[in-house]
């Protein structure tokens, strides 16, 4: 299931780029809404205290991360 696949990648990604090890369960996505582009939606605010950044600049790590190292992924979107 892509679910997973995404949650186990996300983990691989935090603990990459920030030398953590982080909690399964800190891993939130969602079924992107109809006005955003997109299949799923991660919630990036759960990694903002171990990247210590924005969350914007969170998830343009996390995205660019995920996007080098999963081919499954097509593109990834930014959203404030």
């Amino acid at each position: 299931m892509i679910e997973k696949l995404l949650e186990s990648k996300v983990l691989e990604v935090i603990k990459t780029l920030y030398s953590v090890e982080a909690i399964a369960s800190l891993v939130q996505l969602q079924k992107t809404r109809k006005d955003f582009e997109g299949d799923f939606t991660l919630v990036v605010f759960p990694f903002t205290r171990i990247s210590r950044k924005s969350p914007e600049a969170t998830a343009e790590e996390i995205g660019r991360q995920l996007k080098e190292t999963m081919p499954e992924l097509a593109s990834y979107n930014v959203i404030k």
